[in-house]
């Protein structure tokens, strides 16, 4: 029987679930938080039809229409409804901050975690809660739907299945990952692709880390191995990043004047230029590497990222990357933009560490966002790391 223990601060807690207990069957118990987003959605007449969230809705479906649930195959399931559902595009760090907390207040109660959201933005959640929860050793799978679960041919009923099954298996993946139409990926590398089918999400430069047909299929060389040490959780994200996509025939004075602005107003701390293919930019605009260079100096962090669905920023390829180099940008590798911007803002959050402390790390995959191959070496050890600063800090 595991002991009640006093919950950190959080708004939801649920002390009367407690593993295992009751009826001995030793189901599993699963955690669904639900944020709201298209699956709880229905077309509101007082907004002319059209879809808003429906407070209620998921449970009262769960509980008469999912037979499923039933089965003893499947784990036992508690759902908290936030208050008020929301749209995912209205969601941002704070809420990311509520779902890491709630999940760590809820961590000794449940074998694992599902939360339901909108798909706009649940890439950026993922990822976030990605480094947000430091040894995370229970998997939190993310998940909802292209179709709401009021339509007949709804895709959040398998979606939801599917996260149950996998947020109780035996032999758990125990990362923060999303489970979409038939792919579960590493939430630190999805990104949403469409918006009109049913396969939402990629994970453009890492296989899927299992797959579902008649059986489930895992490619258990991409698992990262279980975490060591207890559950950390760190709220904090610093949102003074500006990302801007480079086209051609853009005014370089105008990205002068946003950098002096925020960097006298302490507005800005990072930039994340999207370049063009390996990370290049124009080489014979030297006021544009000008500009970049008086940022690193004025002390804002640059990354270079590619405007490129697939592939990596190699700047050391073309003489325009090395350019962008000798003025102090930083390689975002083959990261999302998603786990570009939220890395960054973990790290500026985590209030510990330089701008060239986190330069370092930018390079370093801490939950598995960045590959290292032939191709893209990994970094030498910063004088950081020498030092013993970050060693055991921040990684697996």
């Amino acid at each position: 029987m595991t002991e009640l223990v006093t919950p950190p601060e959080s708004d939801f807690f649920i002390p009367q679930v407690k593993l295992h207990d009751g009826d001995g069957m030793k189901r599993k118990r699963v955690l669904v938080l639900c944020t709201g987003g298209t699956l709880t959605m229905a077309p509101n007449p007082e907004k002319g039809g059209s879809l808003s969230p429906v407070q209620g809705a998921l449970t009262e479906f769960m509980k008469k229409s999912m037979l499923e649930l039933q089965n003893e195959k499947m784990p036992d399931v508690v759902v908290h409804e936030y208050t008020p559902l929301l749209d995912s595009s209205d969601m941002g760090p704070p809420d990311w901050s509520l779902l890491a907390k709630d999940i760590k207040a809820n961590y000794l109660y449940f074998d694992g975690f599902v939360v339901l959201m909108g798909t706009d933005t649940m890439a950026y959640t993922a990822t976030a809660l990605s480094f947000m929860l430091e040894n995370l050793g229970k998997p939190v799978i993310f998940t909802g739907s292209q179709i709401p679960l009021a339509e007949p041919h709804t895709d959040a009923r398998q979606n939801l299945i599917m996260a149950l099954i996998f947020a109780a298996r035996d032999a758990p993946i125990s990362e923060v990952t999303i489970f979409f139409h038939d792919k579960l990926i590493r939430g630190c590398r999805s990104t949403k692709v469409n918006t009109g089918e049913l396969h939402a999400f990629d994970s453009p430069n890492l296989l899927p880390l299992a797959t579902t047909g008649i059986s489930i299929k895992e490619n258990e060389h991409l698992i990262l191995p279980p975490a060591r040490g207890v559950l950390r959780v760190h709220t904090r994200m610093d949102t003074r990043l500006l990302t801007i996509r480079l086209v051609p025939g853009f005014d370089d004075k105008i990205l002068r004047h946003l950098i002096r602005a925020g960097a006298e107003s302490g507005t800005l701390r990072a930039l994340v230029l999207q370049l063009y293919g390996t990370g290049n930019a124009p080489s014979v605009k030297e006021e544009f590497i000008e500009c970049l260079k008086e940022a690193t100096e004025l002390g804002i962090l640059v990354v270079a990222a590619t405007q490129c669905h697939i592939g990596s920023v190699m700047m050391g390829h073309y003489a325009t990357g090395r350019a962008l180099e000798r003025a102090g940008v930083v390689s975002s590798n083959d990261m999302t933009m998603e786990a570009t911007a939220c890395k960054i803002s973990y790290l500026m959050g985590r209030g510990d560490l330089s701008r060239d402390e986190i330069a370092d790390l930018m390079t370093v995959s801490m939950r598995g966002e960045v590959t290292h191959t032939d191709a893209l070496p990994p970094p030498p050890f910063s004088s950081a790391y020498q030092r013993g600063r970050l060693k055991g800090k921040y990684f697996y």
